[in-house]
């Protein structure tokens, strides 16, 4: 009898054996998420504890699992957990939202005459960063696209991948994983516009708000030419498009953008640049507008003295009418939001409005060896896109957004060869420029000085003639007007340095002060 009641009470003062182990010893949960932790080897019952209390624990009646329920808040919390035996084991909790979320397929629907396969990596970054809905303060990282073999051309379709990245920076989980982008070039016609918007005032952007707005419809299509710096504080310049509240669209958009980068000049030549490729090849864009979701065309952040300009071409090919607008929005700041604002107040320069270009920038030169030399001037204040608002009291001095088409007209009546000279000539200060000569693209650099200088040199047997066409479009921040010609007198081959005495910026005399 004794001897069994000894024995009944070392059991009850021997402790059970314990190997208390969890299926996790960390938690990571999204506000609201659940997720159960095993337990294994322990003896029960069990004690649990929390240093914050940041999320509910429930302890099932055998002792088996532990629920973790994340409430709405976020942050980082310890779990204690003690066993029977005096066993001790820790989970940390941490409770975050996903830095973004990562579109595992989309597709791109292009236009192009083909389709560069540089153009279209570029494109497929753009789509995959419009695709990737990042949280505030989080950072998007994309890899890079794989290499496109060759021009794609209309009724093609091809597949890339792209890795994505987005990092919280310690306030939410990081994600990974990749976008896979399904290519199709669509068969479209090339287009014209007949409207220019023209968004550069205010040119300097002190605030949120509205910069320009336009309509376009199936029976008009529009060029939007925008042309804005930063003033101090950081903006984003963002180009939104809008379908109707009651129909949805389908809009083709062909295009390009530059900066932000406080070299003015260089912007607006490499917008000129560019644009004058694209719209050759016809490189573009065909997306579906849904009324409650505008499409974000650009959006790019600006800081003190950087500009971002931007010339892009809009079709609508069914339903609309669809909204362009223009909007500086501060960091953080939903451009949507600003869209049913007002015009902010321009700066007194009238840089903006509505024109006319249909029938504008189409010009002639016709020369004969030995003849008078022709010319033409574009960027002059007369003549000048009219607006297409009666009222409006927009101009457009410099003729920016438009694109000059000039038929080249040569002759060689003589007995023996001679060469003409296409030239370009500034007249009001410097100015760089880009030309394509029947396809062929040739970029000048910046010159001052007002005396010719060569475009390119065509070589006439006798009795020959030449025709070609010459498409330019001027460039922002150069000054205009400016003069393009023919001669048989050689002009100056080539630009200056831009230092030089006859360059676009010489360095002072060192011999004089100030």
């Amino acid at each position: 009898m004794h001897a069994l009641l000894l024995a009944a009470t070392l059991a009850q003062a021997t402790p059970p054996a314990s190997s208390l182990t969890l299926s996790a010893t960390s938690v990571n949960l999204n506000p609201a998420q659940q997720q159960v932790v095993t337990v294994a080897g322990a003896a029960p019952p069990l004690q649990v504890a929390l240093d914050r209390r940041l999320v509910n624990v429930e302890v099932s009646p055998d002792g088996s699992t532990i629920t973790v329920t994340a409430t709405q808040a976020t942050g980082s919390d310890v779990l204690h957990v003690v066993d029977a035996a005096g066993a001790q084991a820790d989970v940390s909790i941490r409770v975050a939202f996903n830095a973004g979320t990562i579109v595992p397929q989309q597709t791109l629907r292009v236009t192009g005459d083909p389709a560069d396969p540089q153009w279209l990596a570029q494109e497929v970054q753009n789509a995959v960063l419009r695709a990737t809905k990042a949280q505030p303060d989080s950072t998007v990282t994309l890899g890079a696209t794989p290499a496109i073999s060759s021009a794609l051309a209309p009724g093609e379709s091809t597949q890339v991948e792209v890795p994505v990245q987005i990092a919280g920076n310690g306030r939410y989980f990081d994600q990974s994983g990749a976008t896979v982008v399904n290519i199709e070039n669509v068969a479209a016609s090339p287009f014209q516009p007949g409207i220019l918007f023209y968004s550069d005032d205010p040119e300097h952007v002190t605030q949120d708000g509205l910069l320009f707005r336009g309509t376009v419809t199936t029976a008009m299509p529009a060029r939007l030419y925008y042309y804005h710096d930063d003033a101090q504080d950081p903006h984003r310049l963002v180009v939104l498009l809008s379908g109707a509240a009651d129909e949805p669209a389908s809009v083709q958009v062909v295009g390009t953008r530059a900066g932000p980068n406080m070299d003015v000049m260089h912007v607006g030549h490499t917008v000129s640049k560019n644009f004058l490729l694209t719209k050759t090849h016809h490189e573009g864009l065909i997306v579906d507008l849904s009324p409650d979701d505008p499409f974000v065309l650009a959006d790019v952040p600006m800081s003190a003295r950087q500009l971002v300009a931007g010339n892009v071409d809009v079709r609508v090919l069914s339903g609309g009418p669809v909204t362009v607008a223009v909007v500086a929005a501060s960091p953080g700041v939903d451009p949507r939001t600003l869209l049913g604002g007002p015009q902010l107040p321009d700066d007194g320069h009238h840089r903006t409005g509505t024109f006319q270009i249909a029938a504008y920038g189409n010009e002639a030169l016709n020369y004969m060896i030995g003849g008078a030399d022709p010319t033409v001037v574009i960027g002059d204040t007369d003549p000048t896109p009219p607006s297409a608002d009666p009222q409006g009291q927009g101009h457009d001095y410099g003729d920016y957004g438009v694109v000059h088409t000039i038929d080249v007209t040569m002759r060689n009546p003589a007995a023996e060869p001679a060469t003409a000279y296409l030239y370009f000539k500034p007249l009001a200060g410097p100015a760089r420029a880009s030309f394509l000569l029947d396809g062929n693209l040739i970029e000048l650099g910046c010159v001052r000085v007002s005396a010719p200088y060569q475009i390119s040199s065509i070589n006439l047997a006798p009795g020959e003639s030449y025709r070609g066409t010459l498409l330019t479009m001027p460039d922002g921040g150069s000054f205009f007007p400016t003069e393009i010609g023919i001669t048989a007198t050689p002009p100056q081959p080539h630009a200056p340095p831009i230092s030089a005495p006859d360059g676009c910026f010489p360095k002072p005399d060192a011999g004089h002060s100030l």
